[in-house]
């Protein structure tokens, strides 16, 4: 009877020591879309060797989070970090010396696939409409690139399209995909139903970036810099349609970059000579900048479109340690300043 009574006060305890143990036991939350809106800036790493990173801010609580793809899936991103975009849940990283785009779940932002053996990808757009990704790809430094035509549902390359010399910038605008061929002075319009080349546009040099503005698309091109030989100044080019139009800045010293919205609506923004200056549109036939809105230079600059969005900047310092966001209220003050990974460049937001 002692024993009986023994065993059974070692399994009431044993009993009571599980019964514990499951109930302390945290539960396993759901997986909620918790990188489904905020604001993504990519970082794109020590060029060669490193990896890229990913700083998420939340819009809601400006709460930061460091290195997002190493920290939940245990690996890097890898080298070099160029862009982001999004299709439904999955998000879509463009790593440029890795040639690769990698894909995460934003509910947690654990990868879940890639598309390999791309040859230096830089940019990224998204077609909603057709479930496809269109991705800029150098080639190699000096020669024609093109554009990798990705089906988002098998994360496979369908198509290459041949575009101009060191494509870039990358629009979805009218059911069409625009291409900045960035070492020239085009810019490729491609149909996105059949995926060809429907016109190359002549713009101004080096064009850098594209703002949609209802029926019409505005390519931001930087001139030539001096030390091509002969410096170009930069302009504004408005495409509607078939029509093309032109402004100009004052001076071939004028290299215009950082294109995006302006807050109100009513104009746009660029960086030139250190400063961020505002452009009212339509543009006229001549630009002549004064008065900057903000009065530094910035790696990358832009508007995050949200309601009540602010304004964000990158400063990559020396390319070799941590960069800083800078963050603008819509008035141009600045809000706060948020530190960052290694050369901050490319910002998404959702």
């Amino acid at each position: 009877m002692k024993n009986a009574f023994i065993f059974r006060g070692l399994s009431l305890l044993a009993f009571a020591l599980l019964f514990q143990s499951c109930k302390d036991e945290p539960e396993v939350p759901t997986p909620t879309d918790t990188y489904g809106s905020g604001v993504f800036v990519i970082n794109e790493g020590p060029f060669q060797n490193g990896s890229g990173t990913v700083t998420f801010i939340n819009r809601s609580t400006s709460g930061v989070q460091q290195d997002v793809f190493q920290q939940v899936n245990g690996r890097p991103l890898g080298n070099v970090a160029q862009s982001m975009a999004s299709f439904g849940t999955q998000g879509l990283l463009v790593v440029n010396n890795a040639n690769k785009v990698e894909f995460v779940d934003l509910k947690d932002f654990k990868a879940v696939g890639s598309v390999e053996g791309l040859a230096l990808p830089s940019k990224i757009v998204v077609a909603a409409n057709s479930g496809k990704a269109y991705v800029t790809e150098w080639v190699a430094f000096g020669s024609a690139g093109r554009v990798a035509v990705i089906d988002i549902a098998s994360r496979t390359v369908i198509k290459s399209i041949p575009v101009g010399d060191f494509p870039n910038a990358i629009a979805f605008h009218n059911n069409r995909i625009y291409v900045a061929n960035s070492n020239e002075n085009t810019v490729t319009e491609i149909s996105l139903n059949a995926d060809t080349v429907l016109r190359t546009i002549t713009v101004g040099d080096r064009p850098n970036g594209f703002l949609s503005q209802g029926n019409t698309l505005l390519v931001l091109c930087a001139g030539n810099p001096s030390w091509t030989g002969t410096e170009t100044a930069g302009a504004i080019v408005t495409l509607t349609g078939t029509q093309i139009g032109i402004a100009t800045f004052p001076a071939a010293t004028f290299h215009p970059t950082n294109f995006t919205s302006h807050p109100d609506g009513s104009a746009v923004l660029y960086e030139v000579n250190g400063a961020v200056y505002s452009q009212a549109v339509p543009v006229g036939a001549n630009i002549v900048p004064s008065n900057p809105v903000i009065n530094r230079g910035f790696y990358h600059f832009s508007l995050d479109p949200a309601a009540d969005g602010l304004l964000y900047g990158t400063d990559a310092r020396d390319f070799a340690s941590n960069g800083w966001i800078y963050r603008y209220e819509r008035t141009f003050s600045l809000k706060d300043s948020i530190p960052a990974g290694i050369a901050p460049g490319y910002i998404y937001y959702r």
